[in-house]
Formats: C-alpha cells, sequence, structure tokens
C-alpha cells in the first residue's frame, strides 16, 4: 500500500494541451466554392496546423468584407471596379481558377444539351422581350425541338455576385440594347424574373420551376444535373460548356494581364475567339492587401506566411484539383504571374514569398543539448537572425528554450523527448507556428520569434516518457531500502556490524 500511494502521482498522464492552429478566414464567391473547399480539406492534410474558413456568400459579399478588413481574404469573379479599386488601396488581385457560367434550363422532353441559343436571344430573354419557349426567334435556333407554347420563367441571383458579372459582361457584347439599357455588374437593375441567393439560390429555383431558365456556374449544373444550353460562340458556332471547350477559349485569348496591384476592371474573357471555344468564361479572383497587415486579423509574421504559403500552394500545386470539378488550371503563364505579385506581399515592410529558385538569406544552423536522468537529448535548428542558445526540460510539461534576437526559426525536437507537440508560448501569448515535417523519430516546427522575447515553451502531449520510468525505478528501490533499514534499526533488535554496513547504516 505505501508503495502505491507514491507511484500514482508519478504516473499520471502528461498534462494535455488544446491544439494551436492558424485559421485563415476568407469569404465571397461562390463560383469557385467547389474548388475551395476541396483546397480546403486537401491543404490541411498537409498542414494540420492551418485551417481554411470559406463562406460562399458571393462575389458583392466578398468585395464588401475585404474592403472593411473584416476577413483574411477575399474572393470575386468580377474584378474590383474603379471605385472598388479606389476604396481599398493596395488591394491586389491573384487569379485563382477559370471556370465558366451556362444557361440552365428546366424544359419538360429537352434534354442537357439540346437546346441552342445565341447571346442576343438571352438577352432578350432576360429584358422581358422574348416571353414564350415557342418565339420564332428561338424556334428558328431549335427547329428539331417541341418547344412548348409556355411562359418563359426567369431566374436571377438577388445578391451582389461575379457570375452576374461574367453573365452580363457577356450579355453587354452580344446585345447593344443590353449593354445601353443593362450592362454589366455584380448587381443590376433585372427588368423581369426571380431572385435567388448564391448559384445554389437560382439552381434551386431553377430546378423547382417548371419552364424557368437561369445562369449558373458550370461546377453546380454538372454536380446538381441540370441542363445547360449551348450557345453560339463569336464564330458562329454552337458550343456546349466543358472543361475541353473553356479551355479553347483561354487559349484563343491573348491576355495581357495587367501588375497584380494595378487596375483589373478592363480583364474579360468572355466572347472569346475560336471555333472551338465557349463563350462565357472567366478568372475568379483572390483579393488580399500587398501590405498584409492592412488586415487586423494578419497580426504577425506567421500568419502573414500562413497566408501566403497557401495561396502559393493553390495556385501551383492546387491546380490539380480543378479539372474534375470542371475549373481549367490556370495556364503557366498565368502562374508565373501569380508568382511576381506574390513577391510584392509584405508584412510590416518586410517581404512575405520566397520565390522558387530565388537565392535564401544565409541561415546559421545551432544544435544544444540537455541532460535528464541520464540521457541526453539534443535540438537542432536554423534562422536566419534567431538562435536557440539552450533549453530546459520540465518533466511533463514542456520544453522551455531559451532564445536571442528574432524572427524566423526552425527547430527540429526528438520524439523520445517531447512528442504531439500542441501549442508554443511566450510567457503569456500563444505563438502561431507551422509542423515542416514529422518522422518516426523527430519532428520540426516553424515559428517567428516575436520582438522582445528571449524563451519559448513548447507543450506537448507527452514530454519526457522515459523520465517516468526512470523516476519510477528510483522511489521504488528508495522505498525498498527505507523498508530494510527500518527493519534493521527497530527497538529490541541487535545487528552485527557487517550487517548494518550491508544496508549503509551506522552501527
Amino acid at each position: 500500500m505505501l508503495l502505491a500511494s507514491f507511484v500514482v502521482p508519478i504516473a499520471m498522464p502528461a498534462k494535455a494541451h488544446a491544439q494551436s492552429a492558424i485559421t485563415l478566414n476568407g469569404a465571397g464567391a461562390t463560383f469557385p466554392f467547389p474548388l475551395i473547399d476541396t483546397w480546403r480539406v486537401e491543404y490541411n492534410k498537409l498542414n494540420p496546423n492551418v485551417q481554411l474558413n470559406y463562406q460562399s456568400i458571393g462575389s458583392g459579399g466578398g468585395i464588401k468584407q475585404f474592403t472593411e478588413k473584416t476577413v483574411d481574404f477575399g474572393a470575386t469573379d468580377a474584378p474590383l471596379t474603379q471605385a472598388q479599386f479606389d476604396a481599398a488601396p493596395g488591394a491586389i488581385h491573384i487569379p485563382e481558377t477559370i471556370g465558366s457560367v451556362v444557361p440552365t434550363y428546366n424544359i419538360p422532353g429537352i434534354g442537357n444539351g439540346e437546346l441552342k441559343l445565341t447571346g442576343t436571344v438571352l438577352a432578350d430573354i432576360f429584358l422581358g422581350k422574348i416571353t414564350k419557349w415557342d418565339d420564332p426567334a428561338i424556334k428558328n435556333l431549335n427547329q428539331d425541338l417541341a418547344l412548348p407554347s409556355e411562359d418563359i420563367i426567369v431566374v436571377h441571383r438577388s445578391d451582389g455576385s461575379g457570375t452576374t458579372y461574367v453573365w452580363t459582361d457577356y450579355l453587354s457584347k452580344a446585345s447593344p440594347e443590353w449593354e445601353a439599357q443593362i450592362g454589366k455588374g455584380t448587381s443590376v437593375p433585372w427588368p423581369v424574373g426571380l431572385g435567388g441567393p448564391g448559384n445554389e439560390g437560382v439552381a434551386n429555383l431553377v430546378r423547382q420551376t417548371t419552364n424557368a431558365i437561369g445562369y449558373n456556374e458550370l461546377a453546380y449544373a454538372i454536380t446538381t444535373g441540370m441542363s445547360h444550353a449551348q450557345v453560339q460562340n463569336r464564330e458562329g458556332n454552337f458550343i456546349h460548356a466543358s472543361l475541353e471547350t473553356v479551355r479553347n477559349a483561354v487559349a484563343a485569348e491573348s491576355i495581357s494581364l495587367p501588375a497584380g496591384d494595378a487596375p483589373w476592371h478592363t480583364v474579360t474573357m468572355t466572347n472569346a475567339r475560336g471555333a472551338d471555344s465557349y463563350p462565357i468564361a472567366s478568372f475568379s479572383y483572390l483579393l488580399v492587401y500587398k501590405e498584409l497587415s492592412t488586415f487586423p486579423s494578419i497580426n504577425s509574421m506567421a500568419r502573414a506566411k500562413a497566408l501566403v504559403d497557401f495561396i502559393h500552394w493553390a495556385i501551383t500545386d492546387g491546380q490539380e484539383f480543378a479539372p474534375p470539378l470542371e475549373y481549367v488550371p490556370l495556364p503557366d503563364e498565368v502562374v508565373n504571374h501569380n508568382l511576381e505579385t506574390l513577391q510584392m506581399l509584405t508584412y510590416n515592410g518586410e517581404p512575405v514569398f520566397e520565390a522558387p529558385g530565388q537565392q535564401a538569406p544565409a541561415t546559421e544552423p545551432f544544435t544544444i543539448s540537455y541532460t535528464l536522468g541520464g540521457n541526453t537529448y539534443t535540438i537542432t535548428g536554423v534562422s536566419e537572425e534567431a538562435k536557440a542558445t539552450s533549453f530546459r526540460i520540465n518533466p511533463e510539461q514542456s520544453i522551455e528554450v531559451q532564445l536571442q534576437g528574432q524572427g524566423e526559426i526552425e527547430l527540429t525536437l526528438p520524439k523520445s523527448m517531447v512528442d504531439g507537440i500542441s501549442t508554443i508560448r511566450a510567457g503569456d501569448q500563444e505563438i502561431p507556428y507551422q509542423q515542416v515535417s514529422s518522422s518516426s523519430s523527430e519532428t520540426t516546427i516553424r515559428f517567428t520569434v516575436p520582438e522582445g522575447t528571449d524563451s519559448v515553451d513548447i507543450q506537448a502531449a507527452m514530454v519526457v516518457p522515459e523520465f517516468e520510468v526512470i523516476a519510477l525505478l528510483i522511489l521504488a528501490a528508495s522505498i525498498v531500502a527505507a523498508i530494510v533499514i527500518a527493519r534493521v534499526v527497530m527497538p529490541g533488535q541487535s545487528r552485527s556490524n557487517n550487517e548494518l554496513a550491508a544496508f549503509g547504516a551506522s552501527p
């Protein structure tokens, strides 16, 4: 019983700490949502400490939150207008993907891709000039179809929408009357129709309403099984939207892109040249500020790097997830343009992104060691400016690392000493960090040493598990020795000097 009462406190589990993670908050376009949501999942597999939270609220809402600086990034299918650009000094456009908008319909007996429409006919339908499905203008394009003599129910977006911008940009090019009366924009004064919020809102109304027509991003139309029409392109051919026909439009348009920090309101890919080009295609953009500390939530270089690292992955490796969702991967020239834009980004005036192939500033490696319970543990690391000078193990609690300097630092810690790293603290401040790599024997982490910090505590689920065994053995041996000695010197009993000496007791 005596032994058990001493062992229980030592064998208690190591203190658990809440998992530290960087959450990047974005909001905006519904157009790229399926792709961004896939990125959220896939990027977290590579970087478990970085969570992506994206609210699909429409381009208008994304631009609003970006301008009000309530998110870490915005997303829009419509480039900022000149007025919006002027209201957000330092705004940066980063094309993230290429998609298309399709006219979706629900006409009994008319299958997917069977209906043919021109830009002029579409404009007249959405102007309220063509009101019946068997109108001669539609019948002349579809003489092989049995079109119903029913009213056309027009469905459009009710919110500020980049999808609406792309749609109305195309209608403005196809119809002088539309351009003069309505024009293009994320929100326009619709002459007729029912309004639905988001791509999903329009899709739901079209699917639920017989004889309806609306417009949706291609991925939504495909994933929800909606019928969408062939549209006549600039060369006079009727084209059904697909990954290939949208890619043809991108290839046919030799787009001269402005600098990332310049206005982009003149950039358009609608009504592209090419015999096999689908005519309603567009970039979708991420919006950030050139000086990332403009966002109140980007309050450290670590958060700035986390955002830029995610964007870099999205526009390079992340493009492999675009084709299965019917988005066109960015062409190499657009990716290279984006990489140049990322080099513009700063945090408190310091560059955040290091371009591939760019020579990195010299880093200084270092090695520090600590001995506990007869075992020696070693931490290695590298940094341009900061340096770990020593460390101390607080068994079952944390590793306290002494530091000099500030800036980004990488530490490699043996798992025999610490495993399941959860939190890094400098006093009361929790420091964001990234797990760079992990193997069966060691973990490498990266974080930024804040100004004025001379030590950090690295907390984990387990710290030096071997120490529990060593402590237990030492304590058990001490208790056994104490019991034996007590018996040796019990009153009323005598022992020879040799017997006492054998137990370490004095005669």
